[in-house]
């Protein structure tokens, strides 16, 4: 089985480094893709096509990760704040421009306990067409900026939403 998921969705990789406010953290929102998470993501995607609720959906990024045995983890990319006491909190997209608390959110490595991933990257609704719709990439810094996953690889995946009931959108940049 391990020699099909490395083929298909590819061999596992460690993070190329974790932030020491990651180290055992792990999101508040964490869960696994099924067709509970797939049944409410498309939910949020109808609630928003009116332009009222559209702003605030596409100021939100998740994160997705594929762990060792083939399960997607899901996220909201949360802000790591301490004072005193660790609290987390929802990480608004960039879109270009720096946030003030860009050097400490939690990133991929927190999904997985710091682990090695076959695969991950972000999911987001983002302006499609005349609405939104869910767009999916790979292209988790810390996981695969030194060896990217093939197009087939990032298909699979997307498959994997498809079959869960969430139809994404691809950016394979």
């Amino acid at each position: 089985m391990s020699d099909d998921l490395d083929s298909r969705f590819g061999a596992l990789r460690a993070p190329e480094r974790v932030m020491s406010w990651e180290r055992g953290r792990t999101p508040n929102s964490l869960c696994r893709l099924g067709t509970d998470v797939a049944e409410s993501l498309t939910g949020l995607e109808r609630c928003v096509q009116n332009i009222l609720l559209r702003f605030a959906a596409t100021t939100q990024n998740y994160l997705w990760a594929m762990n060792a045995d083939g399960k997607i983890l899901i996220a909201v990319e949360e802000i790591a704040e301490f004072d005193g006491i660790p609290n987390t909190r929802g990480y608004p997209r960039r879109r270009g421009h720096r946030h003030p608390s860009e050097d400490q959110k939690l990133g991929h490595p927190t999904l997985v306990q710091g682990g090695e991933v076959r695969i991950a990257g972000e999911l987001a609704l983002d302006e499609y067409g005349d609405g939104v719709r869910w767009v999916l990439n790979a292209n988790s810094g810390r996981y695969c900026r030194q060896k990217p996953p093939r197009k087939e690889q990032v298909d699979a995946v997307v498959e994997l939403f498809r079959e869960s009931g969430l139809d994404v959108e691809v950016d394979y940049l």
